[in-house]
């Protein structure tokens, strides 16, 4: 990537309709997949190293443009892990490649993944379906992995398998597609005793406009 590339984020406006879905501001856009490398390269950041030389372009550290500026209101900024949605530099990996948590210590080499599992933010098998191929990879608690869980992952292969969704994911011009609420959740660790859809309730207030209530 040369100079010319600008330090701020562009967003890719075909894929804003999942987020704009979700009731998500701009500066909760966050990619967490992509159709090729050049799509990473436009809407997410430089590629800074190939984790996995051997295994070329299967594994790569992304370090990330400027997102848009955090909207302070939103309660969501106030929480410590919240940092994670707009990491300075991610680990993305190619759908098909199965060791990205080596991949990961390489990137972070002195990060703590006692207890916790690298997952992608993104399901491999829906990714494959609508076109994209590479995700972004997080660590997350198992409870929190757990709770997003194979039924609601299976819910979304069988809808994006319909023959409907196909086409619609075919003709699709989205580079990238942005975290919906779910997502979020997920990034943030968010767990409990209820199921996905009670944590995905609760988050949203967290990205609501409070002081515009009432």
């Amino acid at each position: 990537m040369d100079k010319s590339t600008p330090a701020v984020r562009p967003i890719d406006e075909v894929a804003t309709r999942i987020p704009k879905r979700s009731g998500l501001l701009p500066c909760l856009y966050v990619p967490i997949a992509a159709r090729d490398t050049l799509a990473i390269e436009r809407y997410v950041g430089r590629i800074a190293t190939q984790l996995m030389p051997k295994s070329p372009d299967m594994a790569l550290l992304v370090e990330t443009y400027e997102p848009e500026k955090a909207d302070v209101r939103l309660a969501i900024w106030d929480l410590p892990e919240a940092v994670v949605l707009h990491l300075s530099r991610q680990v993305w990996v190619h759908v098909d490649y199965r060791a990205y948590r080596r991949a990961y210590l390489q990137a972070f080499p002195d990060f703590d993944l006692t207890n916790l599992v690298l997952d992608h933010v993104m399901n491999r098998r829906v990714a494959r379906l609508k076109g994209f191929a590479y995700l972004r990879v997080v660590p997350i608690s198992r409870d929190a992995n757990s709770s997003h869980g194979s039924l609601s992952e299976r819910w979304a292969v069988e809808y994006h398998s319909s023959p409907e969704m196909q086409e619609m994911n075919r003709i699709s011009q989205a580079a990238v597609q942005y975290a919906d609420l779910s997502d979020i959740v997920k990034m943030l660790n968010m767990q409990g005793g209820g199921w996905l859809m009670d944590n995905v309730n609760e988050a949203k207030k967290l990205v609501d406009l409070q002081d515009e209530k009432g």
